[in-house]
């Protein structure tokens, strides 16, 4: 294992699991603020077309009250 990856599995493994959500949350806030809103939307049906997660899909769409254009 390279060191960049110890480095890195030693950092999530001192995370609590709060800590990780907002690292994941603002890591992701920081990357869709400089997309278009069709490639984030894009990014969405990946999401859902490769996991298969119709239960994230669904928290989404109600999320925003299907305001999908």
């Amino acid at each position: 294992m390279a060191l960049k990856e110890k480095y890195i599995n030693a950092l999530v493994d001192s995370m609590s699991m709060e800590d990780l959500q907002q690292y994941v949350a603002n890591d992701m806030a920081d990357w869709l603020f400089n997309c278009s809103e069709s490639e984030a939307l894009n990014e969405l049906f990946i999401k859902v077309k490769y996991t298969l997660d119709e239960q994230f899909y669904n928290k989404f769409l109600k999320q925003i009250g299907g305001k999908i254009k």
